[in-house]
């Protein structure tokens, strides 16, 4: 059983890969995982696996990450199988893969240099882009075995395929696909019969055969990684006693959960939407203007309130709004003649009316002189206020009982004043 890779929070401060870091996809390397995240990040896709069954240890490791199988997009779903250390067979079977010797899931391929050493001969392939790629001429099960770099656990396979078990190039375009392919054989010099596994990164149909290079429909013709493996059933107790755990990468947990927590990603295609980073953003935005028309509102309250508490005032304290000219004023005297004439601006009418229309306009007048420009703003508004004026009582609608005279010795009724006679009556007796 694969030890849990990372804690949950181990993997926060991990340094993804760039492309300013050397890196060649080119078969020399066996660090799957970074070209799938490069690929992914350039914008490429694969489709995503169907009827797998999805191993515990990356079952759990998904688990601590808060990640589900189904939400990552299948080129997500080759990084986490690699970089946790599982292959995956033709027939979508998953099968768990050791490294031997202090190797990592990064560097099993194995280099020209040892495969010469072990008494294996090549052959070679030019590249589109003029660089060599090489592979397996001449090499019995044995020698090869000898080279390998990893032990793979023992599956069925009923292919048969005729392909190189060793191989270097790649095309710097491509998606890898990982696929554990087994290699059975009898030689025909010795009659012994041979095993090995190797894992290959093209399709079937991407691969040409052995011996031959790679046509233009194949793989953009370049030649690609394949490594050779151990299998648990016919493996050396020194090997099997050698056999290493595979450790996840953090930086792979980091680019998991950063570009698919969502849990948005499905079929071919990676949203690469991370909402950990989109809603906070957003919900700041939300709580600005929120606060923006708070502010707005609060403002244009408080100017209301302003406006409106020196008229609340005015019509509590009445006395706010008689000035002298209005409460305390007398009306005019001198106007009133003792024959009964008033000026212009008074008149008596036949049933006694007073019309005081001209008096009140004057007043009016006056008021709008005194207070237009003063500090009462409020007496302003009232004398001027369209609502107010049909509410006033005008003089014309005043009916006065009597017409009175006011003089030094009191008020004098009109109506009753003495004849001739009753003068001279009065001064005689006098």
């Amino acid at each position: 059983m694969i030890e849990r890779l990372l804690t949950s929070a181990s993997y926060v401060d991990a340094v993804l890969p760039t492309t300013n870091t050397y890196f060649a996809f080119d078969g020399t390397n066996s660090d799957l995982a970074r070209q799938l995240y490069l690929r992914a990040k350039a914008g490429a896709n694969a489709p995503q696996f169907k009827s797998l069954s999805v191993p515990t240890a990356v079952q759990d490791r998904l688990d601590g990450l808060g990640l589900a199988w189904k939400d990552l997009p299948g080129i997500a779903q080759r990084a986490v199988l690699w970089d946790s250390g599982f292959g995956v067979t033709s027939t979508n079977d998953v099968v768990q893969i050791w490294t031997l010797s202090g190797h990592s899931m990064t560097d099993l391929a194995v280099p020209l240099v040892e495969f010469q050493d072990v008494g294996c001969v090549e052959t070679n392939c030019t590249q589109p882009d003029n660089t060599t790629s090489w592979s397996n001429l001449y090499c019995n099960g044995d020698q090869m075995l000898r080279a390998a770099r990893c032990v793979v656990e023992d599956f069925t396979d009923k292919s048969d395929i005729h392909l190189a078990m060793w191989e270097t190039g790649g095309n710097p375009e491509v998606v890898p696909a990982p696929t554990v392919r087994k290699h059975a054989w009898t030689d025909e010099s010795s009659g012994v019969q041979y095993n090995v596994v190797a894992v290959h990164t093209l399709e079937l149909d991407d691969e040409p055969a052995y011996d031959e290079c790679a046509s233009s429909s194949q793989n953009g013709g370049y030649g690609s990684l394949v490594l050779p493996c151990y299998t648990t059933a016919d493996v050396p107790d020194a090997i099997k006693s050698a056999r290493e755990s595979v450790q996840g990468s953090a930086w792979v947990s980091r680019w998991l959960v950063e570009d698919y927590s969502g849990g948005v990603t499905s079929g071919n295609e990676s949203s690469g939407l991370n909402l950990a980073y989109v809603l906070p953003p957003i919900c700041g935005v939300l709580v600005a203007c929120g606060l923006v028309w708070l502010f707005v509102y609060s403002r244009r309250r408080r100017r209301e309130v302003d406006e409106s508490d020196p008229l609340e005032d005015s019509l509590i304290d009445g006395e706010g709004f008689h000035p002298l000219g209005v409460k305390d004023a007398p009306l005019p005297q001198d106007e009133f003649a003792p024959n009964q004439s008033s000026a212009s601006t008074l008149n008596s009418s036949a049933n006694g009316t007073i019309d005081r229309s001209a008096w009140l306009r004057s007043s009016t007048s006056s008021f709008d002189q005194d207070f237009g420009s003063g500090s009462n703003n409020t007496l302003k508004i009232l004398l001027n206020s369209e609502f107010l004026v049909g509410q006033r009582i005008s003089y014309e609608s005043i009916n006065f009982q009597r017409a009175l005279s006011k003089g030094a010795s009191g008020e004098h009724d009109p109506e009753k004043r003495p004849t001739a006679d009753q003068v001279v009556k009065m001064l005689q007796e006098a």
